[in-house]
Formats: structure tokens, C-alpha cells, sequence
């Protein structure tokens, strides 16, 4: 079976855009290949992302990464993350756009809920199709 490559984009690459691909690379990646890059990232992924990972037994360090340097790859899927950002055009690639809140400013607890909430996302979205 052919893997589903997928980026995920958001404003600084450094939330939610991170988590997504974690996730998949980590929990589906007998089915998916995922990426993740911003429009103007950030230097750092955000610690609370890698510890939310972690507590899922996801071990992330990641790098934030501009859209650029993915414009001219091969996509299945190109997923915004409801930041606002608009999702480039890549030929080929299926543009979703999902509404996740941006939990850069949460409590741990409530990080995880929307960690959680991205999962659901990827199940429903990208798995199940």
C-alpha cells in the first residue's frame, strides 16, 4: 500500500503543525509520511509540543522548516492547521483545512487536549478516507 505524504502548515511551525506530523510519523507511519512548515517559522519548536509528545511516547525534537522548501515535492494532502495561513497550491495535492486552536498559550492539561484533537483529525481525515 502507497503511504499518503502529507504536509501540515501553520504560521510558525512550531505547535501544531509539529504535532501533526510527530503523530503521524510516529503512530501511522505504516500508512502515512508527514511534514510540517510554516509561512514564517519560528526558531524553536514550542517545549510544551514536545512534551505533550513525550507523554504519548513520542520522542520529537523537530525543526521549523519554511512551506518553500516543499513546493515543488509530491503531495497528497496539504493541511492547514487554522492559524489563518494560507495552504500553498501544490498540483496534485488535496488542500484541508482543519480548525484547531492554537495552544501555545495553554496550561499543559489543555495542550494535550488539543494534541488529542489533531489525532482524531489525522484518523478521520487521512487514515480513514
Amino acid at each position: 500500500m502507497k503511504r499518503k505524504k502529507i504536509l501540515f502548515v501553520c504560521i510558525e511551525n512550531a505547535c501544531r503543525s509539529q504535532l501533526a506530523e510527530a503523530i503521524c510519523n510516529n503512530l501511522f507511519s505504516d500508512q502515512l509520511i508527514a511534514y510540517s512548515a510554516g509561512s514564517n517559522p519560528g526558531t524553536e519548536v514550542n517545549p510544551k509540543a514536545i512534551k505533550s509528545l513525550k507523554s504519548i511516547g513520542i520522542a520529537h525534537r523537530g525543526e521549523n522548516k519554511p512551506i518553500s522548501e516543499f513546493l515543488d515535492m509530491e503531495l497528497d494532502y496539504v493541511v492547514g492547521m487554522g492559524c489563518g495561513d494560507k495552504c500553498p497550491i501544490i498540483p496534485g495535492s488535496k488542500i484541508l483545512n482543519w480548525y484547531i486552536p492554537d495552544p501555545k498559550q495553554y496550561k499543559q492539561k489543555d495542550f494535550n487536549k488539543v494534541r488529542d484533537l489533531i489525532k482524531r483529525n489525522i484518523i478521520s481525515d487521512l487514515i480513514q478516507p
